[in-house]
Protein backbone atom coordinates (compact mmCIF):
# COMPACT_ATOMS: atom_id res chain seq x y z
CA UNK A 1 0.00 0.00 0.00
CA UNK A 2 3.25 2.47 0.53
CA UNK A 3 3.49 3.12 -3.19
CA UNK A 4 -0.37 4.07 -3.43
CA UNK A 5 0.30 6.83 -0.13
CA UNK A 6 -0.35 10.18 -1.11
CA UNK A 7 2.45 13.01 -0.27
CA UNK A 8 -1.04 15.12 1.13
CA UNK A 9 -4.39 14.34 2.47
CA UNK A 10 -7.47 16.43 2.11
CA UNK A 11 -7.68 16.18 5.86
CA UNK A 12 -11.27 17.41 6.32
CA UNK A 13 -12.73 15.40 3.49
CA UNK A 14 -11.21 12.47 5.82
CA UNK A 15 -12.78 13.38 8.70
CA UNK A 16 -16.09 13.52 6.86
CA UNK A 17 -15.26 9.95 5.89
CA UNK A 18 -14.66 8.46 9.51
CA UNK A 19 -17.78 10.10 10.50
CA UNK A 20 -16.00 13.22 12.46
CA UNK A 21 -17.60 17.26 12.17
CA UNK A 22 -15.16 18.95 14.08
CA UNK A 23 -16.99 22.32 15.55
CA UNK A 24 -14.91 25.67 14.22
CA UNK A 25 -12.52 25.90 17.16
CA UNK A 26 -11.50 22.10 16.38
CA UNK A 27 -11.26 22.78 12.90
CA UNK A 28 -9.33 25.78 13.11
CA UNK A 29 -6.47 23.45 15.49
CA UNK A 30 -6.70 21.07 12.68
CA UNK A 31 -6.31 23.43 9.89
CA UNK A 32 -2.98 25.50 11.43
CA UNK A 33 0.10 24.94 9.31
CA UNK A 34 2.52 25.65 12.62
CA UNK A 35 4.91 23.07 13.50
CA UNK A 36 4.53 22.90 17.11
CA UNK A 37 0.74 23.50 18.26
CA UNK A 38 -0.59 23.79 22.05
CA UNK A 39 -4.45 23.73 23.26
CA UNK A 40 -4.81 24.74 27.06
CA UNK A 41 -8.34 23.35 27.51
CA UNK A 42 -11.20 23.73 30.29
CA UNK A 43 -12.66 20.06 30.54
CA UNK A 44 -14.85 18.43 27.96
CA UNK A 45 -13.67 20.44 25.39
CA UNK A 46 -12.79 18.00 22.89
CA UNK A 47 -9.11 17.61 22.98
CA UNK A 48 -9.25 13.92 23.11
CA UNK A 49 -11.04 13.87 18.96
CA UNK A 50 -9.10 16.61 18.39
CA UNK A 51 -5.28 15.12 19.16
CA UNK A 52 -6.63 11.66 17.90
CA UNK A 53 -7.89 12.65 14.72
CA UNK A 54 -4.68 14.36 13.66
CA UNK A 55 -2.59 11.69 14.47
CA UNK A 56 -4.89 8.96 13.11
CA UNK A 57 -4.82 11.34 9.58
CA UNK A 58 -0.86 10.68 9.91
CA UNK A 59 -1.16 7.04 8.39
CA UNK A 60 -2.29 7.42 5.17
CA UNK A 61 0.01 10.40 3.64
CA UNK A 62 4.07 9.74 3.20
CA UNK A 63 6.40 11.83 5.24
CA UNK A 64 8.93 14.33 3.31
CA UNK A 65 11.30 11.80 2.93
CA UNK A 66 8.10 9.62 1.07
CA UNK A 67 8.20 7.29 3.94
CA UNK A 68 5.45 5.72 6.44
CA UNK A 69 4.88 7.75 9.26
CA UNK A 70 6.10 7.03 12.42
CA UNK A 71 4.78 8.97 15.86
CA UNK A 72 4.05 8.91 19.71
CA UNK A 73 1.39 9.44 22.05
CA UNK A 74 3.18 10.67 25.51
CA UNK A 75 1.18 11.31 28.75
CA UNK A 76 2.59 11.45 31.95
CA UNK A 77 1.37 7.83 32.64
CA UNK A 78 0.34 5.69 29.98
CA UNK A 79 -2.83 5.03 31.20
CA UNK A 80 -3.21 8.84 30.21
CA UNK A 81 -2.65 8.09 26.62
CA UNK A 82 -5.54 5.86 26.18
CA UNK A 83 -8.19 7.98 24.95
CA UNK A 84 -6.24 9.38 22.13
CA UNK A 85 -5.07 5.96 21.18
CA UNK A 86 -8.55 4.88 21.40
CA UNK A 87 -9.33 7.42 19.15
CA UNK A 88 -7.65 5.76 16.21
CA UNK A 89 -7.79 2.09 17.46
CA UNK A 90 -11.70 2.09 17.11
CA UNK A 91 -11.46 4.10 13.38
CA UNK A 92 -8.68 1.40 12.15
CA UNK A 93 -11.02 -1.08 13.77
CA UNK A 94 -14.06 0.08 11.85
CA UNK A 95 -11.77 0.09 8.82
CA UNK A 96 -10.61 -3.69 9.14
CA UNK A 97 -6.85 -2.14 9.71
CA UNK A 98 -6.61 -4.74 12.12
CA UNK A 99 -6.96 -7.84 9.83
CA UNK A 100 -3.75 -7.24 8.13
CA UNK A 101 -1.85 -5.19 11.22
CA UNK A 102 1.90 -6.16 12.13
CA UNK A 103 0.99 -4.83 15.42
CA UNK A 104 -2.51 -4.84 16.96
CA UNK A 105 -1.92 -3.84 21.12
CA UNK A 106 -3.85 -2.20 23.65
CA UNK A 107 -3.16 -2.60 26.89
CA UNK A 108 -2.82 0.40 28.84
CA UNK A 109 -1.60 -1.18 32.40
CA UNK A 110 1.32 -2.27 31.15
CA UNK A 111 1.81 0.07 28.54
CA UNK A 112 1.75 -2.32 25.69
CA UNK A 113 -0.05 -0.08 23.03
CA UNK A 114 1.32 -0.09 19.76
CA UNK A 115 -0.13 -0.29 16.02
CA UNK A 116 1.79 -1.06 12.83
CA UNK A 117 0.12 -1.37 9.83
CA UNK A 118 0.77 -3.50 6.94
CA UNK A 119 2.03 -0.64 4.99
CA UNK A 120 4.60 0.59 7.62
CA UNK A 121 2.63 3.19 9.19
CA UNK A 122 3.63 2.81 13.41
CA UNK A 123 2.21 4.71 16.41
CA UNK A 124 3.26 3.97 20.02
CA UNK A 125 2.09 5.26 23.47
CA UNK A 126 5.04 6.31 25.84
CA UNK A 127 4.93 7.90 29.68
CA UNK A 128 7.01 10.49 31.18
CA UNK A 129 7.26 8.63 34.35
CA UNK A 130 9.64 6.15 32.25
CA UNK A 131 12.36 8.20 30.69
CA UNK A 132 13.56 5.57 29.32
CA UNK A 133 11.42 4.90 26.84
CA UNK A 134 11.29 8.10 25.42
CA UNK A 135 14.64 7.84 24.12
CA UNK A 136 14.36 7.57 20.09
CA UNK A 137 14.66 9.63 17.08
CA UNK A 138 13.27 9.59 13.60
CA UNK A 139 9.72 10.83 14.44
CA UNK A 140 7.21 12.35 12.52
CA UNK A 141 4.78 13.54 15.28
CA UNK A 142 4.24 13.67 18.83
CA UNK A 143 1.00 14.47 20.63
CA UNK A 144 1.74 15.30 24.11
CA UNK A 145 -1.47 14.40 25.99
CA UNK A 146 -2.48 15.69 29.68
CA UNK A 147 0.34 18.24 28.70
CA UNK A 148 -0.67 20.31 32.39
CA UNK A 149 1.26 17.17 33.99
CA UNK A 150 4.28 17.24 31.80
CA UNK A 151 7.70 19.09 32.30
CA UNK A 152 9.14 21.16 29.62
CA UNK A 153 11.76 18.84 30.25
CA UNK A 154 10.03 16.32 28.56
CA UNK A 155 10.23 18.17 25.57
CA UNK A 156 13.34 19.34 25.43
CA UNK A 157 15.40 16.80 26.89
CA UNK A 158 13.58 14.19 25.05
CA UNK A 159 10.89 14.79 22.20
CA UNK A 160 12.69 17.76 20.33
CA UNK A 161 15.56 15.71 19.58
CA UNK A 162 13.27 13.03 18.37
CA UNK A 163 11.32 15.13 15.95
CA UNK A 164 14.74 16.56 14.65
CA UNK A 165 15.56 14.44 12.08
CA UNK A 166 12.51 14.62 9.83
CA UNK A 167 11.51 18.16 10.92
CA UNK A 168 8.22 16.43 12.95
CA UNK A 169 5.14 18.20 14.70
CA UNK A 170 3.98 18.01 17.98
CA UNK A 171 0.90 18.96 19.35
CA UNK A 172 0.07 19.87 23.32
CA UNK A 173 -3.22 19.50 24.79
CA UNK A 174 -4.37 19.32 28.43
CA UNK A 175 -6.32 21.40 31.27
CA UNK A 176 -3.48 23.61 32.84
CA UNK A 177 -2.45 22.61 36.20
CA UNK A 178 0.20 25.25 36.81
CA UNK A 179 1.26 28.97 35.44
CA UNK A 180 4.71 27.96 35.52
CA UNK A 181 7.76 27.22 32.81
CA UNK A 182 8.42 23.87 34.40
CA UNK A 183 5.16 22.56 33.27
CA UNK A 184 5.24 21.75 29.33
CA UNK A 185 1.92 23.24 28.67
CA UNK A 186 2.79 26.98 30.10
CA UNK A 187 5.71 26.55 28.72
CA UNK A 188 4.54 25.81 24.96
CA UNK A 189 1.19 27.85 25.08
CA UNK A 190 3.64 31.05 25.91
CA UNK A 191 5.66 30.15 23.21
CA UNK A 192 2.73 30.47 21.06
CA UNK A 193 1.95 33.00 22.12
CA UNK A 194 4.71 35.09 21.17
CA UNK A 195 5.14 36.20 17.05
CA UNK A 196 8.68 35.80 17.74
CA UNK A 197 8.24 31.92 17.79
CA UNK A 198 8.55 31.20 14.37
CA UNK A 199 6.63 27.49 14.00
CA UNK A 200 4.63 27.99 17.08
CA UNK A 201 1.12 28.64 17.72
CA UNK A 202 -1.53 27.97 20.58
CA UNK A 203 -4.66 28.41 21.74
CA UNK A 204 -6.84 29.06 25.26
CA UNK A 205 -10.25 26.84 24.51
CA UNK A 206 -12.42 27.34 27.62
CA UNK A 207 -15.04 24.59 28.35
CA UNK A 208 -18.31 26.28 26.69
CA UNK A 209 -16.38 27.28 23.54
CA UNK A 210 -17.88 23.83 22.86
CA UNK A 211 -21.42 23.48 21.36
CA UNK A 212 -21.77 20.06 21.06
CA UNK A 213 -21.38 18.98 25.13
CA UNK A 214 -22.57 22.74 26.33
CA UNK A 215 -25.22 24.21 23.87
CA UNK A 216 -26.10 26.83 25.87
CA UNK A 217 -22.40 28.11 26.01
CA UNK A 218 -20.91 30.28 28.91
CA UNK A 219 -24.54 29.96 30.89
CA UNK A 220 -24.72 26.61 30.14
CA UNK A 221 -26.56 24.99 33.42
CA UNK A 222 -23.36 22.46 33.75
CA UNK A 223 -21.17 25.49 33.54
CA UNK A 224 -22.84 27.38 36.02
CA UNK A 225 -23.41 24.21 37.67
CA UNK A 226 -19.33 24.00 37.97
CA UNK A 227 -18.95 27.45 38.58
CA UNK A 228 -21.13 27.09 41.88
CA UNK A 229 -19.18 24.68 43.69
CA UNK A 230 -15.33 25.82 42.69
CA UNK A 231 -13.47 28.57 43.33
CA UNK A 232 -12.85 31.55 41.27
CA UNK A 233 -9.35 30.57 40.55
CA UNK A 234 -10.12 26.84 40.30
CA UNK A 235 -13.40 27.44 37.90
CA UNK A 236 -11.18 29.59 35.54
CA UNK A 237 -8.20 27.04 35.35
CA UNK A 238 -10.88 23.56 35.13
CA UNK A 239 -13.10 25.14 32.87
CA UNK A 240 -12.14 28.44 31.29
CA UNK A 241 -8.55 26.64 30.59
CA UNK A 242 -7.03 29.55 31.77
CA UNK A 243 -3.21 30.00 33.92
CA UNK A 244 -4.28 30.76 37.15
CA UNK A 245 -1.46 31.34 40.51
CA UNK A 246 -3.56 29.85 43.27
CA UNK A 247 -4.96 26.95 42.15
CA UNK A 248 -3.16 23.35 42.14
CA UNK A 249 0.57 22.91 43.94
CA UNK A 250 1.73 26.24 45.66
CA UNK A 251 5.16 25.19 44.89
CA UNK A 252 4.72 25.39 41.00
CA UNK A 253 8.58 25.54 40.38
CA UNK A 254 8.96 22.11 42.11
CA UNK A 255 10.77 19.61 39.42
CA UNK A 256 12.30 16.29 41.43
CA UNK A 257 14.07 16.06 38.29
CA UNK A 258 15.87 19.39 39.02
CA UNK A 259 15.76 19.84 42.71
CA UNK A 260 16.46 16.45 44.35
CA UNK A 261 19.64 14.92 44.97
CA UNK A 262 22.26 12.74 46.94
CA UNK A 263 23.64 15.09 49.51
CA UNK A 264 26.29 15.02 51.85
CA UNK A 265 27.24 17.37 54.70
CA UNK A 266 30.03 20.06 53.57
CA UNK A 267 32.24 21.11 56.84
CA UNK A 268 32.98 24.39 54.84
CA UNK A 269 29.70 25.81 55.20
CA UNK A 270 27.24 26.42 57.76
CA UNK A 271 24.84 24.24 59.18
CA UNK A 272 21.20 25.43 60.16
CA UNK A 273 17.97 24.34 60.99
CA UNK A 274 14.65 24.87 60.74
CA UNK A 275 11.37 24.03 62.49
CA UNK A 276 7.88 23.56 62.30
CA UNK A 277 6.60 22.79 65.92
CA UNK A 278 3.40 20.14 66.13
CA UNK A 279 1.72 17.68 68.16
CA UNK A 280 -1.01 15.67 66.69
CA UNK A 281 0.33 17.40 63.36
CA UNK A 282 4.01 16.45 62.94
CA UNK A 283 6.55 18.20 64.96
CA UNK A 284 9.70 19.04 61.92
CA UNK A 285 13.10 19.49 61.92
CA UNK A 286 15.06 20.30 58.59
CA UNK A 287 18.98 19.98 58.64
CA UNK A 288 20.06 22.94 55.77
CA UNK A 289 23.13 24.11 54.83
CA UNK A 290 24.32 27.24 52.52
CA UNK A 291 27.02 28.04 50.44
CA UNK A 292 29.01 30.77 49.59
CA UNK A 293 26.73 31.25 46.86
CA UNK A 294 23.49 31.19 48.96
CA UNK A 295 22.71 27.60 47.32
CA UNK A 296 20.61 26.02 49.80
CA UNK A 297 20.69 22.39 50.54
CA UNK A 298 18.57 20.40 53.19
CA UNK A 299 20.50 17.39 54.13
CA UNK A 300 18.05 15.63 56.00
CA UNK A 301 14.55 15.62 57.83
CA UNK A 302 12.71 14.42 61.32
CA UNK A 303 8.90 14.22 60.96
CA UNK A 304 7.84 13.53 64.38
CA UNK A 305 4.36 12.97 66.25
CA UNK A 306 2.69 12.70 69.42
CA UNK A 307 6.06 14.18 71.22
CA UNK A 308 6.36 17.36 72.85
CA UNK A 309 9.54 19.43 72.07
CA UNK A 310 11.47 18.20 75.52
CA UNK A 311 11.16 14.64 74.43
CA UNK A 312 12.43 15.19 70.70
CA UNK A 313 15.42 17.70 71.68
CA UNK A 314 16.58 14.81 74.11
CA UNK A 315 15.38 11.57 72.05
CA UNK A 316 15.81 12.29 68.75
CA UNK A 317 18.21 16.11 68.33
CA UNK A 318 21.03 16.02 71.02
CA UNK A 319 22.72 13.38 70.32
CA UNK A 320 22.28 13.38 66.36
CA UNK A 321 25.89 13.91 64.73
CA UNK A 322 24.98 16.87 62.73
CA UNK A 323 23.91 18.66 66.06
CA UNK A 324 27.92 19.75 67.08
CA UNK A 325 28.24 21.72 63.72
CA UNK A 326 24.94 23.22 64.36
CA UNK A 327 25.02 27.35 64.13
CA UNK A 328 21.17 27.94 64.79
CA UNK A 329 17.63 27.27 64.15
CA UNK A 330 14.90 29.29 62.67
CA UNK A 331 11.52 28.56 64.58
CA UNK A 332 7.85 29.39 64.53
CA UNK A 333 7.99 32.40 66.36
CA UNK A 334 4.47 31.66 67.78
CA UNK A 335 5.81 29.37 70.02
CA UNK A 336 8.56 30.84 72.58
CA UNK A 337 7.97 28.19 74.86
CA UNK A 338 8.94 25.16 73.02
CA UNK A 339 11.72 27.55 71.01
CA UNK A 340 13.21 28.22 74.96
CA UNK A 341 12.95 25.02 75.28
CA UNK A 342 15.18 23.08 72.32
CA UNK A 343 17.61 26.51 73.13
CA UNK A 344 18.23 24.90 76.38
CA UNK A 345 18.51 21.12 75.35
CA UNK A 346 20.34 21.76 72.86
CA UNK A 347 22.59 24.59 73.91
CA UNK A 348 22.05 26.05 70.23
CA UNK A 349 20.78 29.47 69.66
CA UNK A 350 17.47 30.39 67.77
CA UNK A 351 17.40 32.74 65.34
CA UNK A 352 14.29 35.31 65.06
CA UNK A 353 12.88 37.08 62.64
CA UNK A 354 10.51 34.27 60.97
CA UNK A 355 6.89 35.54 61.02
CA UNK A 356 5.32 38.13 58.70
CA UNK A 357 2.68 37.16 56.21
CA UNK A 358 2.48 33.46 55.18
CA UNK A 359 3.01 34.96 50.91
CA UNK A 360 6.11 36.39 52.08
CA UNK A 361 7.75 33.22 53.08
CA UNK A 362 6.33 31.31 50.07
CA UNK A 363 7.75 33.68 47.95
CA UNK A 364 11.01 33.33 49.41
CA UNK A 365 10.59 29.94 48.80
CA UNK A 366 9.48 29.61 45.17
CA UNK A 367 12.23 32.71 43.97
CA UNK A 368 14.84 30.22 44.72
CA UNK A 369 12.90 26.90 43.43
CA UNK A 370 13.31 28.51 40.13
CA UNK A 371 16.60 27.45 38.16
CA UNK A 372 18.61 30.47 36.74
CA UNK A 373 18.55 30.79 32.82
CA UNK A 374 21.69 31.90 31.26
CA UNK A 375 20.45 33.61 27.61
CA UNK A 376 22.66 31.98 25.66
CA UNK A 377 23.48 28.66 27.73
CA UNK A 378 20.20 27.83 29.03
CA UNK A 379 19.36 26.81 32.56
CA UNK A 380 21.82 26.75 34.87
CA UNK A 381 22.64 24.36 38.19
CA UNK A 382 19.63 25.08 40.91
CA UNK A 383 20.15 27.21 43.45
CA UNK A 384 17.76 24.56 46.42
CA UNK A 385 18.45 20.81 46.36
CA UNK A 386 17.01 18.59 48.47
CA UNK A 387 18.58 15.43 50.13
CA UNK A 388 16.17 12.33 47.86
CA UNK A 389 16.01 10.88 51.45
CA UNK A 390 13.51 13.32 52.66
CA UNK A 391 10.49 11.88 51.66
CA UNK A 392 7.89 13.67 53.27
CA UNK A 393 9.22 16.82 52.53
CA UNK A 394 9.66 16.57 48.69
CA UNK A 395 6.19 15.28 48.62
CA UNK A 396 5.08 17.63 50.46
CA UNK A 397 6.72 20.06 47.91
CA UNK A 398 5.65 18.05 44.80
CA UNK A 399 2.04 16.71 45.50
CA UNK A 400 0.70 17.54 49.03
CA UNK A 401 0.86 21.75 49.51
CA UNK A 402 -2.23 23.30 47.46
CA UNK A 403 -4.49 25.67 47.26
CA UNK A 404 -7.97 25.45 47.85
CA UNK A 405 -10.14 23.73 45.08
CA UNK A 406 -13.90 24.32 46.32
CA UNK A 407 -15.28 26.74 47.73
CA UNK A 408 -16.48 25.43 51.30
CA UNK A 409 -12.71 24.96 51.75
CA UNK A 410 -11.54 28.24 50.77
CA UNK A 411 -14.26 29.64 53.47
CA UNK A 412 -12.89 27.22 55.79
CA UNK A 413 -9.25 28.92 55.31
CA UNK A 414 -8.03 32.41 54.41
CA UNK A 415 -8.92 32.61 50.92
CA UNK A 416 -5.75 34.45 49.85
CA UNK A 417 -3.73 31.43 51.43
CA UNK A 418 -3.19 28.02 50.36
CA UNK A 419 -4.94 24.77 52.11
CA UNK A 420 -3.67 24.77 55.83
CA UNK A 421 -2.72 21.03 55.65
CA UNK A 422 0.59 18.54 54.27
CA UNK A 423 2.05 22.03 54.48
CA UNK A 424 5.15 21.28 58.00
CA UNK A 425 8.16 20.89 56.00
CA UNK A 426 6.96 24.02 53.61
CA UNK A 427 5.86 25.72 56.84
CA UNK A 428 9.44 25.03 58.37
CA UNK A 429 11.62 26.11 54.98
CA UNK A 430 9.38 29.64 55.04
CA UNK A 431 10.88 30.44 58.56
CA UNK A 432 14.35 29.86 57.51
CA UNK A 433 14.17 31.61 54.25
CA UNK A 434 12.56 34.33 56.57
CA UNK A 435 14.88 34.61 58.83
CA UNK A 436 17.98 33.89 56.66
CA UNK A 437 17.16 36.18 53.54
CA UNK A 438 15.72 39.50 53.91
CA UNK A 439 14.14 40.81 50.27
CA UNK A 440 15.37 44.47 49.56
CA UNK A 441 13.15 46.21 47.25
CA UNK A 442 12.25 44.30 44.68
CA UNK A 443 15.12 42.98 42.45
CA UNK A 444 17.87 42.43 45.44
CA UNK A 445 18.43 39.97 47.75
CA UNK A 446 20.35 40.66 50.61
CA UNK A 447 21.80 37.78 53.25
CA UNK A 448 22.71 37.80 56.81
CA UNK A 449 24.86 34.68 56.44
CA UNK A 450 27.71 37.32 57.19
CA UNK A 451 26.25 38.44 60.34
CA UNK A 452 25.58 35.11 61.54
CA UNK A 453 29.26 33.75 60.57
CA UNK A 454 30.53 36.88 63.26
CA UNK A 455 27.92 35.67 65.70
CA UNK A 456 28.74 32.10 65.75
Amino acid sequence: MTATLPRALDKERYFLATGYTPFELQSTVHRSKSRHRAMSNGRRWGKTLVGGKEAEATAFVLNRLSEPQRGWIVGPNYTDCEKEYRVLWDTFKKLEIDVTALKWLNNSDSGNMHIQTAWGWDIQCRSAAHPESLVGEGLDFVLLVEAGRLTRRTFTQYIRPALSDKRGWSLASGVPEIASDVSLLYWAYTRGQDESKRGWKSWMMPSWTNPIVFPGGRTDPEILDAEDDLTEDEFRRQYGGEFVERVGLVMKEWDDDVHLANLKFNPEWPLYAAVDYGYTNPFVWLWIQVDHDDNVYVLGEHYIQFQDAEEIAKRTLKHHPLMEHLVAFYPDPAEPDDTNILSRVLKKPARMNTGGELKTRIGLIRRQLKVPEHEVYGPQQPRFLVDRSCRKLRWEMAEGYRWPKHKDEATQNDSENPMDKDNHGPEALGRFFKGYFDIVGDKQWKTRQRKLRIRR
